[in-house]
């Protein structure tokens, strides 16, 4: 089991893969004790020169599997708009459940929606007219579209992590 894994573990995003290399400082790592196909009770440092650093492929196995957090963009197109809540039925509104829509040429009408929030599908409709005047090639008109697709993108990315304001209050006031 690996200690310090945010100094002792790196990994890369090459394309749709993930690659993870092991940190080694000084040397490199050895085995000790476990027999023959077991594994290693101990991982131990050899000495090296101190002050070299590299990247090597993990010298141990990982039972368990990996944990990433984050999120994928798994379902791009989906049949209703992820922006609007649903009526169950009682009365109660809920988000929709959405599945996803093949999108293979030409099958996605005007039906479909992006799997996307709000303030994205208005930023990416700004990102549109900027291209359709950059085509016809109104610079102007591309400039502003591209200045408000880059606000919208960053409101909505401002917006995924609450931030709390904390003010320190004096010794003699009211609380």
């Amino acid at each position: 089991m690996s200690t310090d894994t945010n100094k002792n573990w790196v990994y890369q995003v090459v394309g749709r893969n993930v690659e993870l290399w092991e940190v080694v400082i000084g040397g490199s790592i050895d085995s000790l004790g476990g027999g023959e196909g077991e594994t290693p009770a101990y991982k131990i440092r050899m000495p090296g020169v101190a002050s070299s650093k590299k990247l090597v492929y993990p010298s141990e196995t990982i039972d368990g599997g990996l944990m990433f957090e984050g999120t994928a963009f798994i379902e791009p197109f989906v049949d209703l708009d992820p922006n609007e809540l649903a009526d169950d039925g009682d009365g109660n509104l809920s988000n929709p459940e959405l599945t996803e829509e093949t999108y293979a040429l030409g099958t996605l009408d005007e039906e479909s929606h992006i799997n996307l929030n709000r303030t994205f599908s208005l930023a990416i409709i700004d990102y549109l007219k900027a291209m359709f005047a950059d085509k016809s090639g109104d610079l102007q008109k591309k400039e502003y579209y591209m200045r408000e697709f880059w606000k919208k993108a960053g409101d909505a990315q401002s917006n995924k992590f609450g931030v709390p304001i904390m003010a320190p209050s004096g010794v003699y006031s009211v609380r």
